[in-house]
């Protein structure tokens, strides 16, 4: 596999993230908001059918991630500067590995799903890692990754993967369009040592699911929609 992660089984700045609901099937951008009382908090907003992503898929991160009560803590390096470190030996209450292996990779939303700063996609959800293996594999595969292009990314729609009694949904990412190098994704350096940072926090396809009928895909973004 592309990203060399199997499917099985704090410090730092926080950072705007985006959160995939992998049992949903759903996209959703997190707003930190601060109160009147000077504490923070974290605002959902659902994108699963509206997000257009530029991805920094040339810088990103692969590991070991162990998500706490507190956040997740991270040991990531980025992909192919590396080896992948080998697995903490922390353990959880149930005595297991509490560190599973996971992915993180920055990027930008189009400003009709919000805009903004840099976020993080960040997961360790295995049928997530099979999505974005295949993503990774498209983006190296392509000619406009080989002359510093980034892609423009979207979910298409989800494909339900059983396991026992439960089902998880994997998002099929589409490459819409390529675009350069974003200037404020430009300045994020690549990571040469593991590291921690703070928590932000086969099958038929069928569409995401939605509580009501999704707003239809606005046309392609191109460099002007991000930033």
């Amino acid at each position: 596999m592309a990203l060399g992660l199997s499917t099985g089984g704090s410090g730092g700045d926080i950072k705007p993230y985006i959160k995939y609901d992998a049992k949903a099937g759903r996209l959703f951008r997190m707003d930190r908001v601060q109160h009147s009382d000077g504490t923070f908090s974290s605002e959902s907003h659902e994108i699963t059918n509206t997000a257009q992503m530029v991805m920094d898929l040339a810088n990103i991160r692969v590991g070991w991630i162990n998500y706490t009560s507190q956040g997740p803590i991270r040991k990531l390096v980025v992909l192919g500067q590396e080896a992948i470190p080998a697995r903490p030996e922390d353990k959880n209450t149930d005595g297991k590995p509490a560190f599973k292996q996971g992915f993180e990779v920055e990027l930008l939303l189009d400003k009709n799903s919000g805009g903004g700063p840099v976020r993080v996609l960040g997961s360790a959800a295995g049928c997530v890692i099979e999505a974005m293996d295949a993503l990774h594999d498209a983006f190296t595969g392509a000619s406009e990754s080989k002359v510093g292009k980034l892609p423009v990314v979207k979910i298409s729609g989800v494909s339900p993967v059983k396991s026992g009694q439960s089902t998880n949904y994997k998002p099929n990412f589409a490459i819409v369009n390529w675009i350069d190098r974003p200037q404020s994704l430009a300045g994020a350096a690549p990571q040469t040592q593991p590291s921690q940072s703070a928590p932000a926090t086969g099958s038929t396809q069928v569409s995401a699911p939605t509580q009501q009928q999704a707003p239809q895909q606005a046309q392609l973004a191109d460099a002007g929609d991000f930033g």
